[in-house]
């Protein structure tokens, strides 16, 4: 019925560290975002696929939640509706096969593959629908894209009274809060290092921070379809640049163009090709316990200073700096190093300057007390906030 709002779908997702609750309208920004891999899709019933239009997304009212895409079974070209769900089984138990507002839907897209064989397709009036299982296409975990959800929900609260639910309310609940956070991105490392190795899931999980939030996704496409040992046998960073289509250029300033980042990472592979063991080298474990809230005392007990120069020398050449050099500390190479060298560096991470956050992070945290002249900003509470939002 036009008008009336669409309800919100909510389901219990299995991840890395435990079960998380997550919107339907998540998986629906996934496909909204083309935000996986789009090559050699297969639907269940056996048909190659090619998006040509993802549709528009209809958040509006009642109805398929994609109109007029253009998609290609097997060649053949076909415009209409797609439905998006968790599981094949909401299409009938959401009563879509008894609605005519759903007779032009031409493809169901869920997140998980079937768990009975015998469950019917989805179907209309016309007959049976193709269905996409999107988990095997995906581009990162589940608990990733739920992540980068919330920061770009939380960078778009602008106003100091609107401070989001579960924030920190004192030192001690951010510290648990960060640790949480810390755990997940070692489970993420875990992983990543299990299933690729050190040399490999240094240069995926690199290449996908330097597309920052926005560009993350194409630079992980990026990082498949160019291999590390393509990378070392030399690769011009425009034409890797110009087999990506799905960049988001719009409002992004000049340093921060994907094009940009590929040319460091090209600068970098040269001028230090031993990157990653280099990275893997650093000393990065300390005895250092935090006793009271002093972030600044804390960060020279640890020679954060010191490990950051070394981090921009040995691992960076001196190409990339200031937040962007921290975002790829405490995002990707710190989780990877502590699990390859099994040793906790909780304590390190936390201290660690802040990466790539929403400014909106800092002033929350001086309305709130969190912050002071002795106590600093720091990457800890950032992540604190990302996991209260989660």
């Amino acid at each position: 019925m036009p008008g009336k709002n669409k309800r919100v779908e909510v389901a219990e997702a299995p991840g890395l560290y435990g079960t998380l609750k997550i919107e339907e309208k998540l998986i629906q920004k996934i496909w909204h975002d083309q935000e996986f891999i789009k090559e050699n899709l297969q639907t269940t019933d056996g048909k190659t696929l090619e998006i040509i239009s993802p549709g528009n997304w209809n958040l509006a009212e009642e109805g398929p939640d994609f109109k007029d895409a253009e998609l290609s079974f097997d060649g053949n070209i076909i415009s209409g509706d797609i439905e998006i769900h968790f599981d094949e089984k909401d299409w009938q138990k959401h009563g879509h096969h008894k609605d005519p507002a759903y007779s032009k839907v031409i493809l169901h897209v869920v997140l998980y593959p079937p768990q009975n064989s015998k469950q019917p397709p989805a179907a209309n009036s016309i007959g049976n629908i193709p269905t996409l299982v999107l988990l095997p296409y995906l581009l990162k975990s589940i608990e990733e894209y739920a992540e980068d959800a919330a920061v770009e929900k939380l960078a778009g609260i602008t106003s100091t009274s609107s401070i989001p639910e579960n924030f920190p309310e004192n030192w001690n609940e951010a510290r648990e809060m960060a640790r949480e956070r810390w755990k997940q991105k070692c489970l993420y490392a875990e992983k990543r290092l299990h299933s690729t190795g050190w040399d490999v899931a240094c240069h995926q999980w690199f290449l996908e921070v330097l597309g920052y939030r926005r560009n993350r996704a194409p630079m992980a496409k990026i990082a498949l379809r160019f291999p590390l040992k393509v990378w070392m046998e030399g690769l011009n960073p425009e034409d890797v640049n110009s087999t990506e289509t799905d960049w988001k250029l719009r409002g992004s300033r000049p340093a921060n163009h994907p094009r940009k980042r590929l040319e460091q990472y090209s600068q970098i592979m040269k001028s230090r090709p031993n990157w990653m063991e280099n990275l893997k080298s650093m000393d990065f474990q300390s005895n250092f316990q935090a006793t009271k809230e002093n972030l600044i005392s804390g960060r020279k007990a640890l020679g954060l200073k010191i490990r950051e120069k070394e981090f921009e020398l040995k691992v960076l050449g001196g190409l990339i700096g200031g937040t962007r050099l921290h975002t790829l500390m405490v995002d990707a190479c710190l989780p990877l190093w502590s699990v390859h060298h099994k040793k906790d560096v909780f304590e390190t991470w936390f201290h660690w300057s802040a990466g790539d956050i929403p400014s909106n992070f800092r002033s929350w945290c001086r309305e709130k007390g969190l912050t002071n002249r002795v106590n600093p900003f720091c990457n800890g509470l950032a992540q604190a906030i990302i996991q209260g939002s989660l």
